[in-house]
């Protein structure tokens, strides 16, 4: 009888992440799909070269690759930062390294994350074809320029900012809220990928930066599910609260 309690968790984290990994492939998928057929119908990209000389606005192709460059760096740091937030967590890696190895360089890794994604959204300052102030670069969906996709990545990164943050609060708010509060980087992950995805076609298309950025994904999907399957140690406390006589 102490076995049922653990196989229900187990069956319901199964079907959660399950549904999680189901419902993602069906966004990539459908948008691979939708995206071809509908490209050479719609006008230039907003906020493209193209575009700007639609508008005769200038466009300073430097500040676009420095844009581009510290998106992908960004986005690298972020993966990694995931993977080794997970890595933080499995005992019998640091058996290898040392934890506070570990943890230093994950909060090195986030760190220079945030900073590179900050410059990325810098730069939109100075392309005046985006019609970018502070004010538009802070506050999510109020950008007269891909005003979604844009909003998606300036809430990815504020809450990706929220969760590093929250380390200073984490005497306050005790171990496991703070840890709830911290799982908040899969959210903020997310939201940063939807932003990647939509606001240019580049990723929705064969070629070198849209499968590095489809195995960014999927290493921090196997990352999260790995994170959300609750070990066998894990069940057994679980189910067996308490002392070893309990066990009995």
């Amino acid at each position: 009888m102490g076995t049922e309690v653990p196989q229900a968790g187990r069956g319901r984290v199964v079907v959660a992440a399950w549904t999680v990994l189901t419902l993602a492939l069906a966004v990539v998928v459908g948008c691979c799909l939708v995206a071809p057929g509908a490209q050479a119908a719609v006008p230039p990209i907003p906020g493209s070269p193209l575009d700007a000389y639609d508008q005769h606005v200038p466009y300073d192709v430097g500040v676009h690759k420095i844009a581009r460059l510290a998106a992908l760096i960004a986005y690298i740091l972020m993966v990694a930062t995931v993977v080794l937030g997970v890595v933080l967590r499995l005992r019998f890696m640091q058996r290898a390294v040392n934890r506070a190895t570990f943890y230093g360089a994950h909060m090195t890794l986030a760190l220079s994350g945030l900073i590179f994604g900050g410059i990325h959204g810098v730069t939109f300052l100075y392309q005046p074809v985006w019609r970018i102030g502070w004010t538009e670069l802070t506050v999510p969906f109020i950008s007269g320029v891909q005003r979604v996709p844009v909003g998606f990545g300036i809430v990815g990164t504020e809450l990706a900012i929220a969760v590093a943050c929250s380390i200073w609060l984490q005497r306050r708010l005790g171990y496991h809220r703070w840890l709830r509060t911290h799982q908040l980087a899969y959210a903020a992950f997310a939201l940063i990928w939807l932003h990647i995805f939509l606001v240019h076609p580049e990723p929705r298309h064969l070629n070198l930066v849209s499968v590095g950025i489809a195995a960014g994904a999927g290493t921090v999907l196997l990352a999260f599910l790995i994170r959300v399957f609750p070990s066998r140690s894990r069940l057994r406390q679980h189910a067996f609260p308490g002392s070893a006589g309990a066990v009995k």
